[in-house]
């Protein structure tokens, strides 16, 4: 069994039987067995989805337990699982599923924690489960719009030996603000959904471009890196996330910074800033670890060149490309020399940024460290906006 603190507030108890290693597989196996529809949907590789669930779970327990009564911050909670629920059409779920997960849920938890299990989280993981499941079918009643859109691949790139650029065209126009994401479902990875993050604004033609980098131990990103190809049909469902730029007036200026892939919700929202005569001033930090893995620097490039109210600094955790990484693109010059380090180091070499509206983007390891780093150096927390897990 795992370790419960007695004295740990029940949420925060909870939340760490859900960090648990064990968890993912113990409550896949809980969840094929409380539904047969559960079999399709969480397979026998669904530690990758499960593993989402524990860091959106993770989230909303810490969230809630620190606000210390602030309404807002619970009612945001609630408002993201109205949002997920909306996301979850595409899987056409019923109250007895949401009814069979809480169940699974609990059983799961209780055979962790072995005797530390108590009444007390027992109810507060039932009064928890009841708002979250509440919202949840709220969210996907409301819902409009079609629950998928089918859309076909009709060119791959691949701008370095693990990055692919897939560009698609869709059915029908698929609605959704710059710097949201959609979730996707490929056939390389039969039943599992996985977030992208389009890099080109929604357009009437269907046009969608996403990025994708194969990342080590991921089967989700290796197979779809390894296996995409013309021709390929994917299906899409409701846009989510609450990356934007702040435009109402007087503009505050605009910090972006994007580690890898997560380059592509900002890209997003810079060609949508094109659009508009007026501008706030938006400074790009734009990191990797080889400069070889800066792929996206060119086009940035190009959009400074007829943007003057945009500024590029590229960065790189290394000085140079490994060997082993092959040719690749030579890079082009920008205003400000490229910098050597991580993002975090790089960024807040330059002071607090604490006037700035703040939009970070990246892995979940990546967001963690740049935000605790911009904290830290002075940048009111308020201020950052980046996608939770």
């Amino acid at each position: 069994p795992a370790e419960v603190g007695a004295q740990a507030p029940p949420l925060l108890a909870l939340r760490d039987l859900l960090a648990d290693d064990r968890f993912p597989g113990l409550f896949a196996r809980a969840l094929r067995a409380a539904d047969p529809d559960f079999r399709e949907l969480f397979p026998r590789d669904a530690t990758p989805v499960l593993r989402e669930f524990v860091r959106a779970m993770t989230w909303a327990f810490e969230t809630t337990e620190y606000a210390h009564g602030d309404r807002s911050k619970v009612e945001e909670v609630v408002e993201f699982a109205r949002d997920l629920g909306a996301d979850h059409r595409k899987l056409d779920l019923a109250p007895r599923h949401h009814q069979r997960f809480g169940e699974a849920l609990t059983h799961t938890l209780r055979h962790l924690a072995g005797r530390g299990w108590d009444d007390r989280l027992e109810t507060t993981l039932a009064t928890a489960y009841r708002v979250l499941s509440t919202a949840l079918q709220q969210g996907a009643a409301a819902g409009e719009g079609p629950a998928r859109v089918g859309a076909t691949v009709v060119e791959v790139l691949r701008p370095t030996r693990d990055v692919v650029v897939v560009r698609l065209i869709s059915d029908v126009m698929v609605d959704y603000h710059p710097g949201q994401y959609l979730s996707v479902l490929t056939p390389y990875s039969p039943g599992v959904w996985r977030r992208l993050s389009p890099s080109i604004p929604s357009n009437p033609a269907g046009q969608i471009e996403f990025h994708i980098r194969d990342v080590p131990g991921g089967a989700l990103s290796g197979s779809l890196v390894r296996g995409v190809g013309v021709g390929d049909r994917w299906v899409l469902a409701r846009p989510l996330g609450l990356l934007e730029v702040d435009r109402s007036e007087p503009f505050r200026d605009v910090l972006m910074i994007g580690g890898g892939t997560g380059i592509a919700p900002l890209r997003c929202l810079l060609l949508d800033m094109m659009r508009h005569g007026h501008n706030p001033r938006v400074h790009l930090f734009y990191g990797a670890r080889f400069p070889g893995d800066l792929y996206d620097l060119p086009t940035l490039v190009d959009l400074a060149a007829t943007a003057p109210w945009l500024t590029i600094q590229p960065v790189a955790e290394e000085d140079e490309d490994p060997w082993w990484a092959g040719p690749r693109q030579e890079l082009p010059r920008t205003l400000h020399r490229r910098q050597t380090g991580t993002l975090v180091e790089a960024v807040t070499q330059w002071g607090s940024w604490a006037d700035r509206q703040v939009i970070v983007s990246g892995s979940p390891e990546m967001l963690r460290a740049t935000v605790r780093g911009l904290v830290a150096a002075g940048t009111p927390r308020e201020n950052i906006s980046f996608d939770r897990p």
